[in-house]
């Protein structure tokens, strides 16, 4: 492995009781010293060091150097880890294991979608391992981000992980080199077909099918031909099941780990514009819906991938875009920059299609905690702004509000949405438009106790649904002490149980919100009857008829 074996080591003290905690090791100095520097802002009571630290052959260990420091508290070194290091990798082979691509996929991201490359392209390809090797900063990056994370996790230090891996890698290096100088080109023949037939009769293992896919990959410019080549040789397997069982297998592996980049999933599914585009693309793609509208403009890889997930083809590469599916619920990212609405009503819609389309590669409570996920973004202060802000009255914001609730999961975000929903109920303005606002004060009532109704049969917390009705309620009694109306009634110049019969009608047809504006007409109606007068008519015998009306309506508004 070319270069010197040299790193920064980034310490943080957060506050004066904390203790100093190792937060990246990493190659390049200017990296470091900004990483230093981003975390001395972020804690402005803390204390912060980066270290240099050089590898000293004839000592046999680090010699560290301080470069940087700021803050107060002194620095302490971590309590020494003496344990040995281990790794689950002990030889080069090991490095083709899932998880060893994983963790290459990760820490060498960056140089891979550079040389848009995949970890099996590289553990097969001795042009890239050259090329990789020759690039002391990606690969000795790649390789303290890996020592950092086992030391964090063990009792050894991150000095032996990094000479445990180095010299995994340089035996590597050195087993590449050889097989690069005896290996013999990988079969030749008409087909891909032909290919893995011959290395299957020969009982040869993956790695050569493996190396003669990378070597047909390496004539590709980008991800998205590699993935055109990878989709070619799918449709080119040989008849024999065991055969065409192993190739399947193969091209699947190569072609999830192209998905598992970003230029490889624009290369399939093409450069969307807004994020909305992109995940409704990839909802298509799991699918299996070839001629969905939502793939028109994508390219023609994505529609035959589509149809080969559609027949069951490429489990791999499946589980992949189910994971990009859910990366991209939970991304910080909006849907639709330009509209919050629109954005909230593309989600419902997803949604609703990745639920029928969810399975064991796309749990139905994986996707339910996406959705929450990004529900809680619709309820930030300044994205409830801009649902706002373009309303015409409160009523309209009520509306607003309403529709974001039918878009949206999770108990708590539907507490914190209906929060919003109260405020607005509660507000001046609401209490300036029903209150004293235009129009008739009975129709004022009848719109809010339907604004009501929506909260009572909405998907509201229970306790919350309370809350709000008891809020529109409140706003309704306002409207009932300003206008006066229950007085009018109840003291019109006409006989007591006409009054009553009057404020009961009120109070059974719906106009009145549900709570203490029903309570109150039904009290006044009650007081009516009860009064001298009343208990005089209601021995009339021509009043009989009111009466059994009254008795009717008294069943009505308890059964509501």
């Amino acid at each position: 492995m070319a270069g010197k074996d040299t790193h920064h080591e980034v310490f943080v003290k957060k506050h004066k009781k904390a203790s100093w905690t190792l937060v990246e090791a990493i190659v390049d100095r200017n990296d470091a010293m900004a990483l230093g520097q981003k975390l001395k802002n972020a804690h402005p009571q803390g204390s912060v060091r980066v270290v240099k630290e050089v590898w000293q052959p004839s000592e046999g260990e680090f010699l560290g150097t301080t470069i940087f420091e700021s803050g107060n508290e002194p620095f302490s070194d971590p309590e020494e880890k003496t344990a040995e290091a281990s790794i689950p990798c002990l030889t080069p082979s090991d490095l083709a294991g899932p998880a060893a691509r994983d963790t290459m996929r990760r820490v060498l991201s960056g140089w891979l979608e550079r040389n848009q490359a995949v970890p099996m392209e590289l553990l097969h390809r001795a042009d890239l391992i050259e090329d990789l090797d020759g690039s002391d900063t990606d690969l000795q990056h790649a390789i303290q981000k890996v020592a950092l994370a086992r030391a964090s996790q063990s009792d050894a230090s991150v000095h032996a992980y990094v000479r445990l891996i180095t010299e995994l890698v340089e035996k590597g290096v050195t087993q590449a080199r050889k097989e690069a100088k005896a290996a013999k080109k990988s079969p030749k023949g008409n087909s891909f077909a032909e290919i893995v037939s011959k290395i299957h009769s020969e009982g040869a293992p993956e790695k050569r099918l493996r190396k003669a896919i990378a070597e047909q990959l390496s004539d590709a410019r980008d991800f998205g031909e590699k993935a055109e080549l990878i989709l070619q040789m799918h449709k080119d397997l040989p008849d024999d099941p065991e055969a065409r069982a192993f190739a399947a297998r193969e091209t699947d592996n190569f072609l999830a780990e192209i998905l598992s980049f970003d230029g490889g999933l624009r290369g399939v599914i093409g450069n969307a514009p807004e994020l909305g585009d992109q995940i409704t693309r990839m909802t298509a793609l799991y699918e299996g819906k070839p001629d969905s509208e939502d793939l028109a403009e994508a390219p023609k890889s994505s529609r035959e991938l589509a149809a080969s997930f559609a027949e069951k083809a490429f489990p791999t590469s499946h589980i992949e875009i189910a994971k990009r599916i859910l990366d991209a619920l939970r991304a910080p990212k909006r849907f639709r920059p330009d509209s919050v609405m629109d954005e909230i009503t593309l989600a419902r819609k997803l949604a609703q299609r990745l639920i029928v389309a969810a399975g064991p590669n796309l749990h139905p409570d994986s996707l339910v905690d996406a959705f929450t996920h990004r529900s809680a973004k619709f309820l930030a202060p300044e994205v409830i702004d801009e649902i706002l802000e373009s309303a015409n009255g409160i009523e309209e914001q009520i509306e607003r509000l309403y529709q974001v609730e039918d878009n949206i999961v999770g108990d708590q975000n539907k507490k914190k949405l209906a929060s919003y929903l109260r405020a607005r109920i509660g507000s001046p303005q609401a209490e300036s438009h029903f209150v004293r606002g235009e129009g008739q004060p009975l129709e004022r009532l009848a719109r809010l106790t339907s604004l009501q109704r929506r909260a009572l049969k909405s998907s509201f917390p229970k306790d919350a649904k309370a809350e709000l009705a008891a809020a529109f309620d409140a706003l309704g009694l306002k409207v009932l002490d300003e206008t006066k109306i229950f007085t009018r009634l109840a003291n019109a110049d006409r006989p007591p149980l006409e009054s009553a019969r009057a404020l009961l009608k009120l109070a059974a047809s719906g106009v009145l919100p549900t709570g203490q504006c029903c309570e109150d007409a039904k009290a006044r109606a009650l007081r009516l009857l009860t009064s001298d007068r009343g208990k005089a008519a209601s021995g009339e015998a021509e009043n009989r008829p009111v009466l059994t009306e009254i008795q009717c309506l008294m069943g009505q508004i308890a059964a509501a």
